[in-house]
C-alpha cells in the first residue's frame, strides 16, 4: 500500500500519478519501467514518488488495485445494478468494448500484470475480496429470479462462477497481445459461449430450474 503521504494528495494528483505509472508499466513492462519517467509524466519530482511508495514493486502492485477499482466504478455506474442477475451482469461487464477502448492503457497494464503471477497474488487478494462481495449479491438476485438452483450454497456457486469466468478472461488476455483489438463480434461470441456454459452446463439446452 502507498504511504500516508500519497493519500494526502488531491484526487486529481493521485489520478495523474497512477495513470502515469500504469502507462509506463503497460508500455515498457515492469523490468524496464522507470520511476523517473513516471514522475516526469505526472509532473512531480522523482523523489516525490519514493515519498509515496517504498519502491517500484509497491507502486506496481498498487497500480493493480487502482486499475481494478477504476474499472469496477465504470462498470457499476448503472443505477439498477443491484437488481441485475449474474448473467446480465457478466454480459454487460465482459462484452463492453466501450470500457475497453476508453481505458486502453489500463487494459494493457492488466495484461502486463498477468505476466507477473508472483507479484500479482498479493495485489489481487483485496481485489478478489471486493469482486466476490459483488458476485454474492448477484447470486442472491439470480436465485430470487429462479434462474439458478437454490439447493446449492451461495459460496459453492461463487466458486463455480469465479472459476469459469477467470479462466475465460485468462484465455482472452493471453490470446491477444492487445485485448482492446479483439473484434466486437468475436468478444460478444466468446461471452455468449461462456454464459451458455454457466447457464446450462455441458449438456446444453435450457436450464431445468
Amino acid at each position: 500500500m502507498p504511504k500516508e503521504t500519497f493519500f494526502r494528495l488531491r484526487d486529481e494528483k493521485q489520478d495523474s500519478i497512477m495513470r502515469s505509472a500504469i502507462s509506463e508499466f503497460a508500455g515498457h513492462g515492469f523490468e524496464r519501467a522507470k520511476i523517473c519517467d513516471i514522475a516526469k509524466n505526472a509532473n512531480v519530482a522523482t523523489g516525490s514518488i519514493y515519498q509515496y511508495f517504498a519502491d517500484k514493486e509497491e507502486l506496481f502492485m498498487y497500480c493493480a488495485q487502482w486499475a481494478f477499482d477504476n474499472f469496477m466504478k465504470k462498470i457499476d455506474l448503472r443505477p439498477d445494478i443491484t437488481n441485475m442477475d449474474i448473467f446480465e451482469y457478466y454480459d454487460e461487464r465482459l462484452a463492453n468494448p466501450g470500457i475497453l477502448n476508453e481505458e486502453r492503457e489500463v487494459v494493457h497494464f492488466m495484461q502486463e500484470l498477468m505476466r507477473h503471477p508472483d507479484m500479482m497474488r498479493p495485489s489481487m487478494r483485496e481485489m478478489y475480496k471486493k469482486s466476490e462481495e459483488q458476485i454474492l449479491k448477484l447470486i442472491e438476485n439470480t436465485k430470487n429470479k429462479g434462474l439458478i438452483r437454490t439447493d446449492i450454497s451461495d459460496e459453492i456457486l461463487l466458486e463455480y462462477f469465479v472459476a469459469v469466468t477467470e479462466r475465460f478472461k485468462m484465455r482472452w488476455m493471453t490470446q491477444y497481445d492487445d485485448l482492446t483489438q479483439m473484434p466486437e463480434e468475436e468478444m460478444q461470441k466468446n461471452v455468449n459461449i461462456m454464459l451458455e456454459l454457466l447457464k446450462y452446463g455441458l449438456k446444453g439446452g435450457e436450464a431445468n430450474v
